[in-house]
């Protein structure tokens, strides 16, 4: 006989509700998506609002780095920022030139930098005759480098502050380095004049190779620390060709096929184009190739939504426009191919973003412009497009009250900030409302994050959209994005920026912890703060989405975390409560953009898929809260003969058939009056999938009459006596 029963894990808390089965079932959240416009000396430091832990707050030495291979003197491996829209980073080795700030082709033309790698200032003065360093971005350095033949470029800071990455558009990889650890190779190029030989390369224990099925035991996955959340599988970013993965989307084919699946099927958005993968069996996920970038010029952004069977992608690529793609085209597909777009929207020349009210059947592009700086038509702000007939996407209207200043103003400051009329989104969530405001029921309303406040627009009317709230926080760096919680009561908030600029200049080392910030929307015309949570980790937090109460960030370097919202309104203590995590950036957990870009959970499978930035694609699903216990129970020599007055043995054979390791005790009952029963031994511990055996020896009194009889032996768990298993032992009297 067997029963089962399941059991909550030992060894971890977990504030999560199990549905009837005493499994919990939980599909993680979505993703939107893209790395905020973050741009040197552009923000100035902000107070700690918290003390990091220092385990969390140490840097490991791994990661994207400069090592000098000579002098000896200054040889070793330094971690540094590698700029996202960069060339990827793959072992350049030459030797170091000097060429100042940087800025412009009219340094170059001094210095001989054709096939070596140029080392640059994070200053406005150099020592390089006619080299002026106006106010500039980051795409200035690169390209300059680039056009003067460097295979890669190094920037020293003029301090220990790790420094955003801004969206730079070069074949050649482009590096920063803090003061202290640059300086000292800086100086021995320009002060010393010495021959110093690097190699810009990666230091990691990222696996190369696919890996399948690896749960999470004793804290770690492979080489991936992780707590409550198990490695179905990772797909290597060589296997796809990203030069660079940024946003991650997903879809579910509606016609099962065959074997009556409905199969799944990730998109992910790389440099050079979006890349296909079906994951129905995720420990094999099936790469199905690539939608090329149809840009002029190349950047790593790319965001992906799905309405109606269609992917619809944009990019900050220099004339990417919104690209459509008929996602049913990728059924019975087995081997990968380069695939063309159904259809092009090119109203808008690049953007950072794209949301879809898939109730409505519009889109919302939004950080709209040409390149870095120049708007589009929608001023950056809601770029509203009619996709209710997907392959013949329509202009529908802009919303440009309320936004940020945008890239270009951001960087130049001052008045250029103050008067920017561009009206920036840098991401947003649109519903059809039906939260607890009653004025707004039924209204289409977008949660818009907007780089220094969150504001809330009423686009029911898309010829005549309007503010509904707009608000702040405190020390707000970068308003990057929100989601919902479930009720649309309040709106889960993360900052970019904000980790960055609480470091001390001094030192480089972390202010504060990772910030979410929670706003409380029930009043939609008057959102305010509820309250902050601080993380165990340092890492800047990204994109955050809320699904079936649970809320799920990819925090770059400190990867997937989990979090349940159901104590977020508790009157005495509001709150999020960690459920489990999943560090997909093994090298470090710092205040960096390395690791983990963003993720999407709503496959009913269960299947959680995330992008790595450099590492590639990994699929994740949250452990199973409960174990399944089982136990069957055998007996041998049956009958047992035996005379009165005299003993008999019968052999158990107690099988554990659960999912863990379990102790048994034995028992006996329904004897005969005057019977006596031993066990040996009572209790026994037995593995999963294994069997222990013993005996019951059983005394037969005096004068019993010859004739067959039967009694009981049960095997009840010790951790749960709901699960038992009984069998019947018979013996024969005779004479």
């Amino acid at each position: 006989m067997r029963i089962n029963r399941c059991l909550p894990s030992a060894g971890r808390e977990r504030n999560v509700a199990a549905n009837r089965t005493g499994r919990i079932s939980r599909r993680l959240v979505t993703a939107y998506a893209a790395v905020g416009l973050m741009l040197s000396g552009a923000v100035a430091a902000i107070p700690a609002a918290a003390h990091p832990d220092p385990k969390h707050g140490e840097q490991q030495v791994g990661g994207v780095g400069v090592l000098v291979n000579s002098p000896d003197d200054l040889a070793g491996f330094h971690q540094a920022n590698h700029w996202s829209g960069s060339g990827p980073v793959a072992d350049q080795t030459a030797d170091l030139v000097y060429a100042g700030t940087g800025c412009s082709p009219v340094v170059y033309q001094q210095v001989d930098v054709d096939g070596k790698i140029a080392i640059v200032d994070d200053q406005l003065d150099s020592p390089i005759p006619g080299d002026v360093c106006p106010t500039y971005t980051f795409f200035q350095k690169a390209q300059a480098a680039e056009q003067a033949g460097a295979i890669g470029l190094i920037q020293v800071r003029r301090d220990d502050q790790v420094t955003g990455r801004n969206a730079v558009s070069s074949e050649i990889p482009v590096l920063e380095l803090k003061n202290s650890d640059g300086q000292p190779i800086r100086n021995a190029v320009v002060d010393e004049d010495r021959t110093v030989n690097v190699s810009l390369t990666r230091i990691t224990t990222v696996p190369t190779e696919r890996l399948s099925d690896v749960p999470c035991v004793d804290g770690m996955a492979g080489p991936f620390e992780c707590d409550g959340v198990d490695l179905l599988g990772f797909v290597p970013e060589d296997e796809f060709d990203s030069a660079g993965i940024s946003d991650i989307w997903g879809w579910t084919d509606p016609e099962p096929g065959a074997d009556g699946v409905h199969d799944e099927y990730v998109i992910l958005g790389k440099t050079n184009g979006i890349a296909f993968f079906r994951v129905t069996d995720p420990s094999n996920a099936v790469y199905l190739g690539e939608l090329p970038n149809p840009g002029l010029v190349h950047a790593v952004w790319h965001d992906i939504k799905v309405h109606d069977n269609h992917a619809f992608t944009v990019s900050e690529s220099e004339q990417h426009g919104m690209t459509v793609f008929d996602l049913t085209r990728l059924r019975g597909v087995e081997e990968p191919r380069e695939w063309d777009s159904d259809a092009h929207y090119r109203f808008n020349s690049a953007a950072h973003n794209i949301a879809i009210n898939e109730d409505t059947g519009f889109a919302y592009i939004v950080g709209g412009n040409s390149g870095l700086v120049v708007p589009d038509q929608c001023l950056s702000g809601l770029h509203m497009v009619d996709i209710n007939d997907p392959k013949n996407p329509t202009f529908a209207g802009c919303y440009l009250e309320e936004g940020g200043p945008g890239t270009a103003a951001r960087v130049i400051g001052g008045p250029a900030e103050e008067a920017s009329p561009a009206a920036y989104v840098h991401d947003t969530q649109c519903v059809v409302y039906d939260g607890p405001d009653e004025r707004y029921t039924d209204r289409e309303i977008c949660f818009n994050a907007a780089e220094t406040k969150i504001v809330i627009a009423d686009v029911t009317n898309k010829a005549a959209p309007v503010t509904v709230g707009v608000t702040d926080y405190p020390d707000v760096g970068y308003a990057h994005q929100g989601w919902l919680t479930d009720d649309k009561g309040f709106l889960v908030v993360n900052d970019e920026l904000d980790e960055i600029n609480a470091q001390p200049e001094e030192s480089g080392e972390p202010g504060m912890n990772t910030r979410t910030i929670v706003l409380d929307v029930r009043n939609l015309e008057d959102p305010k703060v509820h309250f902050e949570h601080f993380h165990d980790t340092v890492s800047p937090d990204h994109n955050n989405y809320v699904h079936d109460g649970l809320l799920y960030q990819s925090n770059y370097s400190s990867g997937l975390r989990v979090f349940d919202t159901a104590a977020i309104n508790d009157p005495a203590d509001p709150r999020l409560e960690p459920v489990g995590y999943f560090d997909t950036f093994p090298d470090h957990s710092g205040v960096t953009f390395d690791g983990t870009w963003s993720n999407y959970p709503f496959f009913s499978s269960g299947t959680i898929a995330v992008s790595g930035r450099e590492e590639g694609l990994f699929l994740l699903r949250i452990a199973d809260e409960s174990t399944d216990l089982g136990v069957e129970l055998t007996t041998a020599r049956q009958p047992v003969r035996v005379r009165a007055a005299e003993t008999g043995t019968a052999g158990l054979l107690v099988s554990n058939v659960g999912e863990a390791a379990d102790t048994y005790q034995l028992t006996v009952s329904d004897l005969p009056e005057g019977w006596t029963a031993t066990i040996d031994p009572k209790e026994l511990t037995v593995a999963s999938g294994s069997g222990g055996p013993a005996a019951v020896t059983i005394d037969v009194p005096p004068g019993e009459r010859p004739g067959r009889t039967t009694f009981t032996v049960t095997a009840t768990s010790t951790t749960d006596a709901e699960v038992s298993a009984s069998a019947e032992v018979a013996v024969v009297v005779h004479e």
